[in-house]
């Protein structure tokens, strides 16, 4: 009888037992996000000082996504994500509130475009170096392969610069933004121009040049550029 009752309750400890397993990985991943998270900055009042004009993130809307953190290496998919590029963050929202994760606590994450559907996959900067200097930000990945190429927005807050005594200039912050596109085979970055990239495939000039009089792609424009790019990463 003694042996059927342990044996019994043993049976019944066991869902209790999967339930609580799982529930404490769930609050294990909520602790760790929070452990890592920021408080997100409290927006400009009027009354308090100058606006800010502009948009700081790469997307104004929320996107589903996921991020991975440097920390165990872990991914997390998130209903909702922001790219803050102006405050180098990233923007959640966990349990109705409203948070953001510095930057250099992530390795890599990925949006999808709420309006288009596109998805957007993007590294950290930190990886890489540019005229040997490590890059603060991300990097959106356009092209992987044997030529790497990578699109950056450095953004920057331009001060107020009104004059009052001849009443001229703007009273508001300004969000600067100046897109860039870099190549490389390796962490090394440079600025992607026709002159270079097409230095790089010149032991594929024949296919290269085949392709571009048959699409003709124009060397001059980026989008045309880096479909050469993606076919030269094909061959």
């Amino acid at each position: 009888m003694k042996r059927f009752l342990g044996t019994y309750l043993f049976c019944l400890a066991l869902p209790l037992s999967a339930v609580c397993q799982t529930s404490n990985a769930d609050m294990r991943t909520l602790a760790i996000v929070r452990d890592l998270e920021r408080e997100s900055r409290p927006g400009r009042s009027a009354r308090l000082g100058p606006q800010v004009i502009g948009d700081p993130y790469f997307s104004p809307n929320w996107c589903d996504g996921s991020v991975t953190l440097y920390r165990e290496n872990k991914t997390y998919k998130l209903p909702e994500i922001k790219f803050d590029m102006l405050n180098y963050g990233i923007d959640l929202i966990i349990e109705k509130n409203f948070k953001s994760l510095d930057g250099s606590l992530v390795h890599s994450f990925e949006i999808t475009d709420s309006i288009t559907g596109i998805p957007h996959r993007f590294i950290n900067g930190k990886e890489f170096t540019r005229d040997g200097v490590p890059i603060r930000g991300f990097l959106e990945i356009l092209c992987w392969g044997k030529l790497d190429v990578y699109a950056l927005v450095e953004t920057s807050l331009l001060r107020p610069n009104y004059n009052t005594q001849i009443q001229s200039g703007s009273e508001n912050y300004t969000v600067s933004k100046k897109r860039i596109i870099l190549y490389s085979p390796g962490t090394e970055l440079r600025p992607m121009n026709k002159k270079e990239v097409s230095k790089l495939w010149s032991e594929k000039e024949v296919q290269m040049k085949e392709f571009q009089k048959v699409n003709k792609l124009s060397l001059s424009k980026d989008r045309d550029l880096l479909l050469m790019v993606d076919y030269f990463n094909t061959l």
